[in-house]
């Protein structure tokens, strides 16, 4: 009765998880907030570095342009509001899952990973986008250069 019991408390959805297994998951779930805080310190230093930064003018003589050079405010807010996107999906993660391990709740650790799943697809998107574009820039530039 007593090995029944013990079994009832370190089963996961008929999963048997023992130390190392939640060592493991925890292991997870601290680094990935360890990855949120430092993207949200990033971000907070991205800003600071956008409002104290000044556009450079750029004289080009012969030609009377002039360009406007440097890092702008809206393109900053921009990605981090993405990049606050993507991080909230990892910090659910971390909160869940580290929620769910120590107190075995199956329904907090399943919440969890679904947060990761969500986080993966995301960047995967966005991946392909990235690929996407600088597929088409090659294609152009190297049609261009013909």
């Amino acid at each position: 009765m007593e090995q029944n019991q013990n079994y009832q408390e370190n089963s996961l959805f008929d999963l048997s998880i023992d130390e190392t297994a939640k060592n493991h998951l925890r292991s997870m779930a601290t680094w990935s907030m360890v990855i949120v805080i430092s993207a949200v310190v990033g971000y907070v230093l991205a800003i600071l570095k956008a409002l104290q930064t000044k556009p450079q003018v750029v004289h080009s003589e012969g030609f009377g342009a002039t360009i406007a050079m440097g890092g702008s405010l809206g393109g900053a807010i921009f990605g981090i509001v993405i990049g606050l996107l993507i991080n909230y999906f990892l910090f659910q993660f971390a909160n869940l899952t580290k929620r769910g391990v120590n107190g075995m709740s199956q329904s907090d650790l399943n919440a969890g990973f679904y947060n990761l799943k969500i986080y993966f697809v995301i960047i995967s998107v966005l991946l392909i986008i990235i690929l996407v574009i600088a597929l088409l820039v090659v294609l152009v530039f190297g049609l261009s250069a013909r």
